[in-house]
């Protein structure tokens, strides 16, 4: 029983000896574990100490490094002296200085514009134009700070080379507002020491989308290395959406240029990116083009070396497209150099781009690049002498529509009454017609040879129909062309239209459903009247049904085309319901109150007791046909069916 007791304190006690040494060792790893904590925090305020001593030394030696240079200061007239830190000095020369400080912003403006320019680079920050609004109806601003940037790269003494952009700009002048006839300047000078100076000058005329902005380079003879023949300019600009339809403004936006004395032309609207050089010859002026307006660099034929560049992404739905190009301007070393410059940031509209008198108005788009179409701009003009014209009796865009349409209509009267004359003598010839396909089958060149013997018999053209729509074609492409880049149909309203610059629509939704977010009325009812005047068409056309398949084709086009009109501009759109429109009821007039089938009939059987001769086109037609169906005979002698000999 004792043995057990001893056996049981034995154990207690070595329990308690086990816990004792436990707490011992947690007390001295804890006791450790702060010891090594402290020695830690010692080491990381040592090496603060260590880096903060590093830093004054290092500004300690930048301080004693630091240079004194003399800048004017252009408010006053006095020369002021400046000291900076080594470190500018070495990297800016005499422009050290104008490293550092801090933006302001001046206004100038007139009736027209609101122009905003920064002390930092002294260039544009914005432009406002005070007449138009953005679709949605908000302030248009067309450059604006985060997308506009003109600044110049030089070379400096002791190899360096500077962008004005980066450098704090001096004002020479107050923000100020004109009208009328009134006119004032505001500068900006980047000075380089007593003297010397690179400024950029604004005049702001009243009543003008136009200003001058001049370039001048002072005393920097000294500044810039003498063997220095040029400078180099950059400027970029990032478009962004001003119009409903962000597809159609890229599609009517492009980079612009006109060469020296020389011809217009610019980059690709649809591809994503372009870039080109052009060294042949310098620039008159380069414009970064959109939909409805443009920002324009005109120059005296000094832009040279250009490299320009267009760049967009279809996926990247928060700008329109991206336009940049640098250029070269020749530099003298031995006196001083101006660069007199002028700037248009306003509207597209065509007769006050023409007025300048530089093909300014070529940016405005009004025919095909294509060479074969590119009379059709003439008709465009036409068209924009008409529009203006009726436009000055104050008229609605809608209205004005109209009474072109009708006009077209009645100078094509003629043409028009004698297709449709041509399409019933055709129905007459049908049964003829029919018997021919009967006896001749498949052969296709001797069905055409007999076609033709039959239609000069009775006096009838095949093609008389066909000719008023050739007539109407190069119009329909002109009014294509005119629609989408009209300025004055911009944001104004017809019917349920609010906007006749782009597409109506009249019902819309976010998702889309077979690609489309909106139904147009007006291409809805234009697709209707397309389909019924097929039908008319179709009751008057004795072969509409002669091909297997291609008798629906009329109704189908209509209906696929309706996809694709559905984002056209609503003039366009409104115009196409309109020739369709007057086109069934000038039809229906005709036949209703002008054929006699009975007297064409009789025509037809008088022609063929007294045929006329052949024309020399119809002559040339008649021989092509007999040398095809010679051709095809000739095949097929010497190609016999498999089997026969």
């Amino acid at each position: 029983m004792i043995k057990n007791k001893e056996q049981v304190i034995g154990w207690v006690l070595l329990a308690a000896l086990m816990v004792g040494m436990f707490f011992y060792q947690s007390k001295t790893a804890k006791e450790k574990q702060a010891q090594e904590l402290e020695k830690k925090k010692t080491e990381q305020v040592a090496k603060a100490k260590e880096k903060a001593a590093a830093e004054a030394a290092k500004l300690q030696a930048d301080t004693a490094k630091a240079v004194t240079t003399m800048v004017l200061d252009s408010a006053t007239g006095k020369v002021d002296t400046v000291t900076v830190a080594g470190d500018l000095a070495n990297k800016y020369g005499a422009f050290a200085a104008a490293a550092t400080g801090t933006e302001q912003v001046f206004t100038i403006e007139n009736e027209l514009q609101k122009i905003e320019i920064s002390t930092k680079g002294g260039q544009i920050l914005s432009v406002e134009l005070k007449d138009y609004k953005t679709w949605d109806g908000k302030p248009l601003v067309f450059v604006n700070d985060k997308s506009n940037s003109l600044s110049y790269q030089f070379a400096l003494v002791g190899d360096k080379t500077v962008d004005t952009k980066d450098f704090y700009f001096e004002p020479v002048g107050e923000s100020f507002s004109v009208a009328g006839n009134e006119s004032k300047t505001f500068s900006m000078r980047l000075n380089a020491g007593a003297g010397k100076y690179f400024e950029q000058q604004y005049t702001l005329k009243g009543n003008s989308y136009m200003f001058d902005y001049k370039v001048n380079t002072v005393g920097l003879n000294s500044v810039i290395p003498q063997n220095y023949t040029s400078i180099s300019a950059s400027w970029q600009n990032k478009l962004h959406s001003l119009e409903k339809d962000l597809n159609s403004e890229r599609t009517h936006s492009a980079l612009y240029y006109k060469f020296n004395k020389g011809d217009v032309d610019h980059q690709s609207e649809t591809s994503e990116s372009e870039e080109e050089t052009k060294d042949e010859a310098p620039l008159e002026w380069i414009s970064y083009k959109q939909q409805f307006f443009n920002a324009t660099l005109f120059s005296n034929g000094q832009f040279e070396k250009t490299k320009l560049k267009t760049k967009y992404s279809k996926d990247d739905k928060t700008y329109v497209k991206s336009y940049s190009s640098t250029f070269t301007l020749p530099y003298k070393a031995d006196g001083n150099n101006s660069y007199a410059f002028q700037f248009y940031i306003g509207p597209n509209h065509f007769n006050t781009l023409k007025a300048y008198d530089r093909d300014f108005e070529e940016i405005i788009k009004l025919g095909p690049d294509w060479i074969v179409f590119a009379w059709i701009k003439y008709i465009t003009r036409f068209i924009i002498w008409l529009f203006n014209f009726f436009d000055g009796f104050n008229l609605n865009y809608g209205l004005i529509i109209l009474i072109m349409t009708l006009l077209l209509k009645i100078a094509l009267h003629p043409l028009t009454a004698k297709s449709i004359e041509s399409a019933a003598k055709m129905k007459i010839l049908a049964p003829e017609l029919a018997a021919l396909k009967e006896k001749y089958g498949d052969d296709q060149a001797r069905m055409g040879q007999e076609q033709m013997k039959l239609y000069q018999k009775a006096g009838v053209s095949p093609l008389g129909g066909c000719l008023p729509l050739l007539l109407q074609m190069p119009i329909l492409i002109a009014m294509y062309n005119f629609f989408p880049a009209s300025i004055e149909l911009r944001q104004e309203h017809f019917l349920w239209a609010t906007d006749l610059s782009t597409y109506d629509d009249l019902i819309s939704w976010k998702e889309p459903v077979i690609g489309i977010t909106h139904i147009s009325l007006f291409t809805i009812l234009m697709t209707i009247t397309s389909v019924i005047q097929a039908v008319m068409n179709s009751q008057m056309n004795a072969m509409g049904n002669s091909q297997p398949g291609m008798q629906y084709l009329p109704y189908i086009m209509p209906v696929m085309l309706m996809f694709v009109f559905n984002s056209f501009p609503a003039a366009l759109t409104y115009y196409y319901l309109l020739q369709n429109l007057m086109g069934i009821a000038h039809q229906w007039i005709i036949q209703k109150f002008f054929l006699n089938e009975e007297k064409l009939r009789k025509q037809i059987e008088d022609n063929k007791k007294n045929p006329k001769k052949p024309s020399g086109w119809a002559k040339k037609l008649a021989d092509l046909q007999k040398q095809a169906a010679e051709q095809q005979q000739q095949r097929a002698k010497n190609h016999p069916p498999k089997g026969k000999k």
